[in-house]
């Protein structure tokens, strides 16, 4: 298996297109392991560090991680590969790779194994590596077969909606791209939140004059422009605030409609605004990847602030994906610090950080010395 390190700017277009197979078949689908996602960002400041560690076949890509380098801790002059970084970190809240379906194991061992030939440290740092399922077993399978060191530095929950876990409602067709009074799946939440989602859903047809209608706008490249306007109306748009909307960076709104196009093209886009007597409530996108849904942004009008509108567009639109598509899972990309969002998914699913001394001494060693460290209060 041939092992390959290229700066995300370097790849070519026969790259992209292998990866995009890899990313259609991959074990654990990533949105933000997606090529779409990321070579859509080359122009962005700060993907300029990423590179991507490739595990190849011919002209196959089994496996692929989005790498950088950085130090273990300050006081410690090892360097690892870490699937963080300002870019990833800040953009994205899943970092697992892309391992090919049926080759997981060989393709998993190869990109850590093979690091220091392409001159990464033979230390990895995980983050953001799920806990359970597939992928966590096939890094057990190889870890212990190849005796490395595993250390788990930290550990939380995101959200997570597997299809098995919600209560799939048919939806009916869109008239003209409209599905009226759209169906709101609730059997997964606690009583007095569903009672309450229903509530506000009632409130808001009230307040507005009319039903509630979701517009399924995917095929237009308009719907982005409304996007933008809808989340610069409200605190995102800010500054002083904390607010981050995409019109306050040209390089982010620059980046968000290259990447929406690149879905779109392939039919891999979902977005969707949720209405009422005219006005808009509600605004989200999706985008499909190994044939599951990740979240992308949403935003809402904050004049009906008092009728959740958050709450009633994520699940009109939770309720719209799964009774529309046979996706396996929804995953809306955030964490246990979004604790209000994550209250309307039916699931959590545990991510970790690790550390992982795939090869060569100075990995292992860093490895052996962390319960030594611990016990002496040095950060490890």
């Amino acid at each position: 298996m041939d092992i390959r390190l290229v700066p995300l700017a370097d790849l070519t277009a026969d790259d992209a297109r292998a990866w995009q197979r890899l990313a259609a078949d991959a074990l654990a689908p990533n949105m933000c392991l997606d090529p779409r996602f990321l070579l859509t960002a080359r122009a962005r400041p700060d993907a300029h560090e990423v590179r991507v560690l490739s595990a190849r076949e011919g002209g196959e890509w089994l496996g692929a991680l989005a790498v950088t380098t950085k130090r273990v801790a300050p006081r410690l002059p090892v360097r690892a590969l870490t699937t963080g970084g300002e870019f990833m970190t800040s953009q994205c809240d899943r970092h697992h790779p892309l391992l090919r379906t049926g080759r997981a194991p060989e393709a998993l061992d190869a990109l850590l194994r093979g690091a220091p030939d392409v001159g990464l440290p033979g230390l990895a740092l995980l983050r953001r590596f799920p806990a359970e399922g597939p992928l966590a077993e096939v890094l057990d399978g190889v870890a212990t077969r190849r005796r490395m060191r595993v250390h788990e530095r930290s550990r939380d929950v995101g959200a997570w909606a597997p299809r098995e876990a919600f209560d799939v409602l048919p939806v009916p067709d869109p008239v003209d791209g409209v599905v009226v009074d759209p169906p709101l799946s609730t059997a997964h939440l606690r009583t007095d939140d569903a009672r309450n989602v229903r509530r506000v859903a009632r409130g808001l047809a009230r307040e507005l004059g009319g039903p509630l209608e979701l517009r399924d706008e995917s095929d237009d490249p308009a719907a982005v422009d409304r996007f933008v306007a809808l989340q610069a109306a409200g605190w995102k748009g800010d500054p002083a605030r904390g607010g981050a909307a995409l019109g306050l960076d040209p390089a982010d709104e620059r980046w968000f409609r290259e990447m929406v196009d690149a879905f779109r093209r392939d039919g891999d886009l979902d977005a969707l605004r949720l209405t009422a007597g005219g006005e808009t409530i509600w605004a989200g996108f999706h985008v499909r990847s190994g044939g599951a849904w990740f979240g992308l942004l949403d935003a809402y009008d904050e004049r009906f602030r008092r009728f959740s509108p958050g709450s009633v567009g994520r699940l009109a639109a939770l309720t719209y994906l799964f009774g529309t598509t046979d996706a396996p899972f929804v995953d809306p990309g955030f964490g246990s610090h979004y604790a209000v969002g994550a209250r309307l998914w039916p699931a959590a699913r545990p991510q970790v950080d690790l550390l992982v001394a795939a090869r060569g001494p100075a990995a292992h060693a860093v490895l052996r010395a962390v319960p030594l460290a611990r016990r002496l209060g040095v950060a490890a």
